[in-house]
């Protein structure tokens, strides 16, 4: 059995600005705090971020592969590899990570589902870091989408 982290946010903007938002390199290095992003923006596509200042030894890497890819609407994340200061996680996990976007006529809600934690003691602090993390990256998400001008995804 595994733990899995449920979130969603109210995003006062249409669908697409809040789907290209999710998938363009340098709007999720602004609203995540990566500092390198690559998107292949397609199912079986590739999504890799890292964080640090040092971009030859980044504090943290995720990569992942999307596994479904339907604009305005939904977005998965599959496959997942994790790195901690270049080593992996001291526990297996199989994460998959599912963005999914419900839209009325002036805003959209954002619903996160984050699966894959291990019910295992040395899994707690990085699924309460992970869960804290997802507050505040949805925050930012939701900040930058409402304030900046954000083009529609094509």
């Amino acid at each position: 059995m595994s733990q899995k982290i449920n979130k969603e946010i109210r995003i006062n903007e249409n669908g697409s600005k809040v789907f290209n938002a999710l998938i363009t390199p340098s709007l999720i290095k602004e609203w995540w705090g990566a500092s390198q992003a690559i998107v292949v923006p397609d199912e079986n596509g590739v999504f890799a971020l890292s964080w640090g200042e040092n971009l030859d030894k980044p504090i943290y890497i995720a990569s992942a592969t999307i596994s479904e890819f339907k604009p305005h609407v939904k977005l998965t994340l599959s496959n997942y590899t994790y790195l901690a200061d270049n080593e992996y996680l001291p526990f297996k996990a199989n994460f998959k990570l599912k963005f999914r976007i419900q839209c009325e006529t002036k805003y959209c809600i954002l619903k996160l589902e984050h699966s894959g934690f291990p019910n295992k003691s040395r899994a707690s602090q990085f699924y309460s870091d992970c869960d804290q993390g997802w507050d505040e990256a949805l925050k930012s998400l939701k900040h930058l989408v409402e304030m900046e001008e954000i083009p529609a995804y094509n």
